[in-house]
């Protein structure tokens, strides 16, 4: 059970100090020597630790040399959960120094980047209680701090913080009497949620796929622009992340979002007309484009040691040629990428685009002013007897290409589930929403399977022209390619039963229930 720390917010400095001497005159106080702190926060951008109501603060005093900590904190009461010598750095997780907080973080953190939130200035100022043995029975400090703002320090404020000792409770009990009658006001928010509120962060908030709340009597283009403008802030708030890459969830976030608002606008053709839509439909498809080898690389070394991991311990080592090859590709690609979204065209695009998402002008078309709703229900039921009749219509010797076309039509649908999911009741939606995850995850392996494949023949290519390539090398990644052959083929074997439940009478009659459409003979358990 941890003991209450009271916390109390004193005057300004001046008056602050004048409070201390008259503690000290009442109660047997003994002042040690003040410390000077400079503490540190940090989270990953999607607030990992925070999330895990935890704190991550690098304390570091600037009054001794060679005094820096890392501590590891819970969110409710700041308690200590770990706390070592080693400074962070601003990196991912992988680039932490061996200490033991890194397989502890590891697994909260990965494959995110520890990024600084803000930077506080701490003077703290000891007094202790000791009883007649010499004990210390109770410890007060008080606390002024700053705020580091723009190269500048900025006054916080003055606390009062009360230490006590457990089996000593007399001692905290007096000093809290007085703070009381003194007029002091107990303060309920720590100085990480004081300094976010100042600074207007918001730990916690960020979603990468934000929920929509479309009205189901509102019309079509409005609704469409409100998918749009949530996919777009996305893509905003993972901008500048995207060109610096501190970590690669960046241009993951990135990217979806963009694949979310070019799918909402090739489905929903019609809401408005060609002449409006189709340059951004131009403009979305050249981000996929641009992004699309950035992230294909980031995703070859997050997964490079399952990689090794597959093949027998003595042949490990010999994909590390390889692991070069990727770091060099990736490093060429992303600076590329970052030139095309500070290009011009980007600039223009986003100009362009932020000028319709803002037009309040209604569409003229006919599907613009229908209601969203019925335009729903209309689109729902098509996409969804597109992947029945997709998948019917694979058996055992049908090509791969045909389970890749319906892994693009399963993620239509899927999107178009996600834009329009507020406008019908949660419970129904997860009773559909369950059998077409459960295909998705079959089809994603069977194709990440056949792409792997590929590239890793293409990157065998690029070694055997570099000068000296180890031939282990080669015999390496040709096994691997044989292991991804093994695993697609094992994915395609699973793809009948995850079909079937897709494809249950059950499930179809929940598709026709909900959209509005005749159920089939088969009643509903």
């Amino acid at each position: 059970m941890l003991l209450k720390r009271p916390h109390y917010q004193i005057p300004p400095l001046t008056e602050a100090q004048s409070l201390l001497e008259r503690i000290k005159e009442q109660f047997p106080l003994t002042e040690l020597p003040s410390q000077l702190w400079e503490y540190v926060y940090y989270d990953t951008f999607d607030s990992r630790l925070f999330k895990n109501q935890q704190l991550l603060r690098q304390e570091t005093r600037t009054d001794v040399e060679d005094e820096s900590w890392l501590c590891w904190l819970s969110l409710t009461g700041n308690r200590v959960l770990q706390r070592g010598r080693s400074p962070v750095q601003e990196s991912v997780i992988e680039q932490l120094p061996s200490i033991p907080l890194r397989p502890l973080l590891e697994p909260i953190l990965h494959p995110r980047a520890l990024l600084s939130l803000f930077k506080i200035s701490v003077h703290q100022q000891w007094l202790v209680w000791k009883n007649k043995d010499e004990k210390t029975v109770l410890r007060v400090m008080l606390e002024s701090t700053k705020l580091f703002r723009e190269n500048q320090l900025e006054d916080l404020q003055n606390r009062l913080v009360i230490l006590p000792f457990r089996g000593y409770p007399k001692p905290s009990q007096q000093i809290n009497r007085f703070c009381r009658e003194e007029g002091l006001e107990e303060l309920n928010d720590d100085l990480f949620q004081i300094v976010c509120s100042i600074l207007e962060l918001k730990p916690g908030s960020y979603q990468p796929k934000p929920k929509l709340k479309l009205s189901p009597l509102g019309r079509t283009d409005q609704a469409l622009r409100s998918i749009l403008r949530a996919s777009t802030k996305v893509m905003d708030l993972n901008h500048q992340g995207t060109i610096e890459a501190p970590d690669t969830e960046f241009l993951h976030d990135f990217r979806v979002a963009c694949r979310r608002a070019r799918s909402a606008l090739n489905q929903l053709k019609g809401v408005f007309s060609p002449e409006q839509i189709q340059g951004f439909r131009d403009d979305f498809a050249w981000l996929s484009d641009r992004t699309g080898p950035t992230r294909d690389l980031d995703v070859y070394l997050l997964d490079f040691n399952s990689y090794q991991a597959q093949l027998p311990a003595e042949q490990q080592a010999d994909l590390e040629a390889f692991r070069e090859l990727l770091q060099t590709e990736n490093a060429k690609e992303q600076k590329l990428l970052a030139k095309d979204l500070q290009s011009k065209r980007y600039q223009k695009f986003r100009s362009n685009w932020e000028g319709f998402l803002t037009d309040q002008t209604p569409s003229t078309t006919t599907g613009g002013a229908a209601e969203v709703r019925k335009t729903a229900s209309k689109r729902l039921l098509r996409s969804y007897h597109r992947c029945l009749a997709e998948g019917k219509a694979i058996d055992q010797d049908s090509p791969d290409e045909a389970l890749h076309d319906l892994r693009k039509s399963c993620k239509k649908l899927r999107y178009l589930l996600e834009f329009f999911e507020s406008l019908w009741p949660s419970k129904e939606f997860q009773g559909i929403l369950k059998p077409l995850k459960a295909l998705q995850e079959d089809l994603g392996q069977f194709n990440d399977c056949s792409v792997q494949q590929e590239s890793l023949k293409n990157f065998g290519d690029m070694l055997a022209k570099q000068q000296p390539v180890p031939a282990q090398t080669l015999v390496a990644m040709g096994m691997l390619v044989s292991t991804l052959n093994q695993r697609q083929a094992e994915a395609r074997q699973r793809f009948q039963a995850s079909f079937s439940g897709f494809a249950s009478t059950r499930t179809q009659n929940r598709f026709n229930l909900l959209f509005q459409q005749p159920i089939l003979v088969e009643e509903l358990n």
